[in-house]
């Protein structure tokens, strides 16, 4: 009976460790969890904001283009008639 005593015994110990490490565990991978979601909506933000400013200078580029080519045009639409 002594020694049924001290197995039981030990194998509580052992399931509660396991039980404390397993909650341990938890805590962590929740943790590490919401802080991956964060910097996923960070880089989400930041490539949004980067397409933006790319929309924005290629549309800045073809409206410099386009005033450009309407300049020439009217230079040689003046040129042929005169």
């Amino acid at each position: 009976m002594d020694i049924l005593s001290f197995i039981l015994g030990m194998s509580i110990v052992v399931v509660i460790a396991v039980a404390v490490v397993a909650v341990i565990a938890f805590v962590r991978v929740n943790k590490l969890n919401k802080e991956i979601e964060t910097i996923h909506t960070i880089m989400g933000n930041e490539f949004d904001r980067v397409g933006r400013e790319r929309e924005n200078a290629m549309n800045d580029v073809y409206r410099v283009l386009d005033s450009r080519l309407d300049k020439l045009e009217s230079k040689i639409t003046t040129s042929r008639k005169a």
